[in-house]
């Protein structure tokens, strides 16, 4: 190896021309060539023009090269054919400018042909006048490194590629639900406001004075004009389920008056086929408890319809049990068993189901869109329960849920509402402003509350709403949402700050009659500074609330 003078290898147990120098320098040269024998990196000598003049055997090792194979070549030998051409021009122009190698990360060529990554590090040799003779250097094989470092990359890039799809198909998923919130929003707007009309209108044909026939007539277009009203809110509550935006309400409530008001509801539809219900509820099962009573309601009504529906004869019958309680979470059960026709294996295979039925023969000879299961299915799921049936044909059936609610306080019997007023009786005669477009939902409105006894005018958009508010005195304002010009959030809105603005204490009443009957919209309305929300269609005893002036 040349070792000759060098700033680098400067050693002052060197200098001089005594025998002790020369002993010194045999001293070193072992040490050196111990340091070969023990290192498992490479280590090289080449000249000023790269050509190799010592190799240590480690190089067999790295890059199955003996030491003689590769003296007398240049150093890009061991270069990849396509690397040939950069990486000496890097080199020659290292040397050129006599620069160290610095941690160089190359891929190189072993003799059997496998590819070797090496770090290496050189530094430039120079003779005792200080002339530029080659370089000593050191290669190390990091091969498993880089490649376990070129997978973690490619490994890392394969995520981020992952996640940017995850994040594109989020956005398209949020992007396609937002778009049919607007479409499902826009679809509850467009039905339920003709529906407002027809069933208002019913309601004052009722009051007028009608032949036997023409009752009959009227008692039809009832009927109908609420089965549609009801397919049309199963519709609309099984895309509100799939749209994620229906919330659960948390409310103290009494499990067993809710469950007699089922019955009471259901008991002139069941006594017209002479059914008899039953209810059955263990005794440990909690009177008060915490949950969303109205879905709840929704579930056994549902399921209590459905056997109805389907049983000829016998009875229908309402179990509840306490199945677990972990610490305030209750777990119940609620059966309904029927003595109906009963379900084939394979029709209950198609039950819970979105717009399936047992038979497609069911549509026809009992109707419905068959999305009431479904949505008690989805209903139950959302209160940490499940749902299923057991039935045979000619033996009836058994639908069955579980919920988990949470333990209630005692409710007082005076918190309990107390019942309506008569539509006819009113305490107050009132100057009522109904801003309103649909010209159908006007005439309705207008001789509804006429018709008992009110004062009434019309605003056909917000704008109007608000000028005719600055220009007259109204007790109370039934104010549409989707209005031109201004829409019903914006004039109430226009409203309070003239209030704000004028220091009125007493605020005049502002009641939204809307067809947005989403929650939000509800929220919307009431953040706006409205007092009351009611979807329309209405019932009278919607009105009669929001006729209540204190």
């Amino acid at each position: 190896m040349s070792l000759e003078k060098n700033n680098l290898y400067k050693d002052d147990s060197l200098s001089g021309n005594s025998t002790d120098n020369i002993g010194n320098l045999q001293e070193h040269e072992i040490k050196l060539r111990d340091l070969l024998l023990i290192s498992n990196d490479w280590i090289w000598e080449i000249d000023i023009n790269g050509i190799f003049i010592f190799t240590s055997k480690q190089i067999e090792k790295i890059l199955g090269y003996k030491p003689d194979e590769i003296i007398g070549k240049h150093i890009s030998y061991i270069f990849l054919p396509e690397d040939k051409e950069k990486i000496s021009k890097e080199i020659s122009n290292l040397i050129a400018e006599e620069k160290p190698f610095k941690n160089r990360v190359n891929w190189n060529l072993s003799k059997d042909g496998r590819k070797v990554c090496l770090k290496t590090n050189g530094i430039p040799l120079f003779d005792k006048n200080g002339n530029l003779i080659g370089y000593l250097g050191v290669d190390k094989d990091i091969t498993k490194e880089k490649l376990y470092e070129e997978e973690l990359i490619k490994e890392i890039a394969e995520r981020k590629k992952t996640e940017i799809k995850l994040i594109k198909t989020k956005e398209e998923a949020e992007a396609a639900t937002f778009s049919k919130s607007l479409f499902l929003a826009k679809m509850s707007h467009e039905i339920r406001t003709p529906m407002n009309g027809i069933i208002g209108t019913i309601d004052i044909l009722k009051d007028t004075i009608l032949t036997g026939e023409q009752k009959d007539f009227l008692d039809i277009i009832d009927v109908s004009a609420n089965n549609l009203l009801s397919i049309i809110n199963d519709i609309l509550d099984i895309s509100k389920i799939e749209a994620g935006k229906v919330e659960l309400e948390n409310k103290n409530f009494n499990l067993y008056i809710i469950v007699d008001e089922i019955i009471k509801l259901l008991s002139f539809k069941a006594s017209e086929k002479s059914l008899i219900i039953h209810k059955n509820i263990s005794q440990d099962v909690p009177e008060f408890v915490i949950g969303d009573f109205v879905r709840l309601k929704q579930i056994i009504i549902n399921l209590m319809n459905n056997a109805i529906k389907f049983t000829k004869k016998g009875s229908i019958t309402l179990e509840i049990e306490k199945t677990k309680q972990v610490n305030n979470k209750i777990h119940l059960l609620f059966r309904i068993i029927d003595t109906g026709t009963g379900i084939s294996e394979e029709g209950q295979k198609r039950l819970f189901q979105e717009f399936s039925q047992a038979d497609i023969s069911i549509t026809r000879k009992y109707g419905g869109t068959g999305l009431g299961l479904i949505i008690s299915k989805k209903l139950s799921k959302l209160m940490d329960g499940e749902i299923g049936v057991e039935s045979k044909i000619g033996t009836g059936s058994t639908f069955w849920f579980t919920v988990v609610l949470e333990t209630g306080s005692e409710i007082k019997k005076e918190s309990e509402k107390k019942p309506m007023k008569e539509k006819q009786e009113i305490s107050k005669k009132l100057s009522i402003l109904v801003a309103e477009d649909n010209v159908i939902n006007q005439k309705v409105a207008m001789i509804n509350l006429k018709q008992l006894g009110h004062n009434v005018e019309i605003a056909v958009n917000g704008k109007m709403a608000v000028d005719m508010y600055n220009k007259n005195k109204y007790d109370l304002i039934l104010m549409d949402i989707q209005m031109p010009v201004l829409d019903g959030i914006e004039a109430t809105k226009e409203i309070r700050k003239i209030e704000k603005e004028n220091n009125v204490s007493d605020k005049i009443k502002i009641v939204a009659i809307t067809a947005n009957a989403m929650k939000e919209d509800k929220n919307k309305c009431l953040s706006a500074g409205m007092d009351d929300y009611i979807t329309k269609p209405f019932k009278s005893e919607d009105m009669d609330r929001a006729l209540q002036i204190d």
